[in-house]
């Protein structure tokens, strides 16, 4: 999900922890069975919206994602050519993310495991919110849950362990094939066809617009992984062009246009605001140095951590506590808790996984075409 330390933009890293943190309010607040009207209204009809459905966020993750990891391999290619658009430069970069993502996954799916052990005790009450009594949690785990689900097999709710893992699925996939956006340079417009060709297999395989996550079957989550195509190809096609420079009057317009997106029931709305946002945060100005405070810049250091952890957290939190405190109280204890044990982990998982991935040797490769004639 990262560029090289060199070329770091660390307002973009806060912003993915504001994005990793809103995620976490937002399964705090679905863990609530009831909440009052004025709440209700507030997550759901105002820019706090991403707090009700959360699918905002994680539409931005993959629209910075695409915008990122774009941009890293555009200028690793540029200083080495073949580095990238070769077939041994595709191997080591297909490895270094498998490393990134693959090692903190195993470790968070690990984790829910040991806390299951721990504090389930049997299925939680009827009427338990889905996100802590059926989508997560629902039965024992076996060796064979926790394969898959580390390896991302899983389809549906079959992300039992951490259901966050739904978003990792089609993340690992179209990052791997992020290199080939370099063949797309002069024809960007022909990049985003084909990214809307994928969000129209999707759309022919039965996924709900708006609401694409894995789909029923395990051969469905290949169709879903394709509607989320556009979101990736609108941030790398970002990355491919030099940025253009909001004058006070356009910084305005975007800032209103975000505030907007954040109510839209549709990702293209979403991926419009995203693309926004991005350029916002690399204006300058006040919003860019807001961004560069500390103590978001630490939550952009932790926040991929704080993704896959903090489900775990909650679950915990909701069987050891059951019959003893009230969802509210778990909710509340859940949200702070989950970042120190989100520092834990990038502590002890996630940097060793970088450090790893970033030692692998580079390869040795002839060049491939590198742009579509």
């Amino acid at each position: 999900m990262k560029a090289e330390a060199s070329s770091r933009l660390v307002e973009l890293d806060s912003l993915r922890g504001i994005a990793a943190f809103i995620v976490v309010v937002h399964h705090a607040y679905l863990s609530l069975p009831e909440v009052p009207g004025w709440v209700a209204w507030a997550v759901n009809d105002t820019p706090l919206r991403p707090i009700g459905m959360g699918r905002q966020a994680v539409i931005f993750f993959f629209v910075l994602s695409g915008y990122v990891l774009t941009r890293a391999l555009a200028r690793q290619e540029q200083r080495r050519p073949g580095s990238v658009l070769s077939g041994g430069g595709w191997a080591h970069y297909g490895t270094q993310r498998a490393i990134r993502l693959g090692l903190p996954v195993l470790a968070a799916v690990v984790l829910s495991a040991l806390l299951q052990s721990m504090t389930w005790s049997g299925p939680l009450p009827a009427g338990t919110p889905h996100i802590t009594g059926g989508a997560a949690w629902a039965a024992p785990w076996t060796w064979r849950d926790l394969a898959a689900q580390a390896l991302l097999l899983e389809h549906g709710d079959g992300f039992q362990l951490d259901p966050v893992l739904w978003s990792l699925v089609h993340e690992w996939r179209v990052a791997l094939l992020l290199p080939l956006v370099l063949l797309f340079r002069e024809r960007l417009a022909l990049l985003l066809a084909v990214a809307f060709i994928g969000a129209g297999i999707a759309r022919l395989a039965g996924m709900p617009e708006g609401h694409v996550s894995l789909g029923d079957s395990f051969p469905g989550t290949f169709a879903a992984s394709a509607g989320f195509l556009p979101a990736f190809a609108a941030g790398a096609a970002l990355a491919l062009r030099p940025l253009p420079r909001l004058d006070g009057g356009q910084a305005l317009a975007a800032g209103v246009g975000v505030a907007v997106m954040a109510m839209a029931a549709h990702d293209y709305g979403v991926i419009a605001g995203s693309v926004l946002l991005i350029l916002l945060a690399q204006r300058g100005g006040s919003f860019a140095h807001g961004l560069r405070r500390p103590s978001l810049l630490w939550l952009g250091k932790v926040s991929f951590s704080l993704y896959l952890v903090h489900l775990p957290v909650l679950l915990m939190l909701t069987h050891l506590l059951r019959d003893r405190a009230t969802p509210g109280m778990v909710a509340l204890l859940a949200v702070p808790l989950a970042l120190p044990a989100a520092a834990i982990t990038h502590a002890l998982v996630e940097r060793p996984a970088q450090r790893l991935a970033r030692s692998l040797p580079a390869p040795r490769t002839g060049r491939l075409q590198a742009r579509l004639t």
